[in-house]
């Protein structure tokens, strides 16, 4: 039988040497090493990182001096490497029982590799040979929580929390190690389950609580795994990336882009609560722009639904008209635009113009309904923004029609003449059903509904009554049952607006509710007496609650009111402004 051969040792030689020739910065020299070296072998990977590396460096005509972020790295990786040292040598004086040296070099194990929980789980265990069980248990907690799926651990540390006579934390800590063990190991599921019925009898729990107790912690174990692999999948994205540039491909803004898309997206108030996966979720729905100074994002009439982030740069929001074109707000970096249009589904009421050269985020209107109805949970998070966000536009756009008579303002003791006292609501009974019909008429369906209609109260207000005044606090939304109200704000100088008249379905007086200030405007039973059903606080976060179709079918009714509401006040600003002359952007 012939012998196998080796593989050439020059391969390995003629790379050692190029490394060592790019360490002196002699780049053509390790350059001209590094292709021999692919002439030998073509296709190694590693080699062809190692010269495209070389070529970047190469074209800067000199190497980069060391970072700060690299000299961080660095130190760090030197800390790594100690603290597995000072951990091993710890290992080994606590077998030989020298005890007080395995501590020592514990904590300088730990101090080197604060997220490291292996020293915590050796001075765990040497605390508890030594009877320190409060001790013990605080690393074991500590050495869990940097590692929860440390089957060894959480046995353990159930061992002392059942020497603290902890019997709760005890039974939490087993029935992790049970979930965490291997299916192959059938003795230690026999010892784990005996230890967990002991301790539900000591605690005098029913099956039910145990179960219970069960469900919680395999739920913690569930999302502490998935967010691993979301991280692992974050990381395997991020490589693949980096060698693709390594290698001089161009790069893939989808791929290698999603991971900073995310980032950025993160860096939006808008969607602060958004969760890490959901934000991952979105970037498959969102692109980059850029717009130049003076370049349209897009036009009043428009058909486009898409919604925008600003990220840098300056957009004005403006309304063009026969007697010229109306500015109606300046946004600034983070602000979302165009929300308005995607709720209602109808022509763009205004046209976006890039004041200054700006960066976008673009969410694709149709990728996003798609996404919404997979993940409603995602779509809930998304609307409930979108609600506040339209409600901080609607309360801005109210409080610009006090600007037209700013030199003309009343006096404080007249405006308080004016407002006189609302007039209390009459008890009326409303019958389950005819609740439940209002609701489905707005779109609403299932379980939401049965909820709105328990928990609403009615009230019933005379022709002309007040049901709230401007600046009054705040405490309940309402949705017109039978009658109209009309919403209207008094304009010092000007006399009474009416911004709304709204009819059965409509709600109102929600907006208090979104951002706790007091209310914008005034509400008045108009044209006859008026019906309604009033929602409090708790009320609507009770029917949010509930399961996340019926709480996305909840915030879709809100945001196409409040967006519909917007739009008929912006055209009243409008309207204003044109009757007082105002000077426009374009003659």
């Amino acid at each position: 039988m012939a012998p196998r051969p080796t593989p050439p040792l020059d391969l390995e030689e003629l790379a050692e040497l190029a490394k060592r020739f790019a360490e002196r910065e002699m780049h053509d020299e390790a350059a001209d090493l590094y292709r021999l070296a692919l002439r030998l072998d073509p296709k190694n990977l590693g080699l062809k990182l190692s010269l495209a590396q070389l070529r970047r460096l190469q074209k800067q005509g000199q190497a980069k001096p060391r970072s700060r972020r690299e000299l961080v790295r660095e130190e760090l990786r030197r800390d790594a490497i100690d603290a597995a040292h000072f951990l091993g040598l710890a290992h080994l004086y606590a077998e030989k029982g020298e005890n007080g040296r395995a501590l020592e070099c514990l904590e300088i194990a730990k101090a080197k590799s604060l997220s490291d929980p292996a020293p915590y789980k050796l001075l765990g265990r040497i605390l508890f040979r030594r009877g320190d069980y409060p001790g013990a248990a605080a690393e074991f907690q500590t050495a869990l929580r940097l590692n929860p799926f440390d089957r060894e651990t959480a046995e353990a540390l159930g061992r002392v929390d059942y020497e603290r006579r902890e019997f709760k934390s005890a039974l939490a800590a087993t029935i992790d190690a049970f979930l965490l063990l291997n299916d192959a190991d059938g003795e230690g599921a026999q010892r784990l389950k005996k230890r967990i019925r002991t301790l539900r009898q000591l605690l005098g729990w029913s099956n039910n609580e145990l179960v219970r107790l069960f469900h919680a912690r395999q739920e913690d174990l569930r999302l502490a795994f998935e967010r691993l692999e979301w991280r692992r999948e974050l990381f395997q994205e991020q490589g693949a990336a980096e060698r693709r540039l390594a290698l001089g491909a161009v790069p893939d803004e989808r791929a290698g882009g999603q991971i900073e898309l995310a980032v950025r997206l993160r860096q939006l108030d808008a969607l602060s609560h958004v969760t890490d996966e959901q934000l991952f979720d979105l970037t498959r729905v969102v692109a980059t722009e850029f717009c130049d100074q003076g370049e349209l994002v897009f036009a009043h009439g428009s058909e486009g639904t898409d919604l925008y982030f600003l990220e840098s740069g300056e957009v004005t929001i403006r309304r063009p008209t026969p007697y010229g074109t109306y500015p109606l707000g300046v946004l600034k970096p983070g602000d979302l635009f165009g929300e308005a249009n995607f709720v209602t589904r109808t022509q763009r009421g205004g046209e976006a113009l890039a004041t200054k050269p700006s960066h976008l985020l673009r969410v694709d209107a149709e990728k996003l309904a798609v996404l919404v109805r997979e993940s409603p949970e995602l779509g809930v998070q998304l609307y409930w923004s979108l609600w506040h966000g339209l409600a901080h536009k609607l309360r801005s756009t109210n409080e610009q029609l006090k600007t037209f008579f700013e030199g003309e303002a009343n006096s404080e003791n007249f405006l308080r003449l004016r407002r006189g006292q609302a007039e209390a609501a009459g008890g009326v009974q409303v019958d389950s059903d005819d609740k439940i019909r209002l609701f489905r008429e707005q779109g609403l369906s299932g379980k939401e509904l049965e909820g709105l209609a328990t928990f609403s109260r009615e009230k019933r207000f005379p022709a002309g009554a007040v049901i709230f005044h401007e600046g009054d606090q705040a405490s309940e939304m309402y949705v017109i049952l039978e009658g109209r109200a009309r919403i209207s704000k008094f304009i010092p100088g000007g006399g009474e607006e009416a911004l709304a008249i709204l009819e059965r379905g409509d709600f109102f007086g929600e907006l208090s509710l979104i951002d706790g200030q007091p209310r914008s405007a005034d509400a008045r039973a108009h044209g006859g007496p008026v019906t309604v059903l009033a929602l409090d606080q708790p009320t609507v976060h009770e029917v949010l609650a509930m399961d996340p179709q019926a709480s996305l079918d909840f915030l879709q009714l809100l945001c196409r009111l409040v967006a519909k509401r917007l739009r008929e006040i912006d055209e009243k600003v409008i309207g204003w402004r044109i009757l007082a002359g105002e000077r426009t952007e374009t003659a």
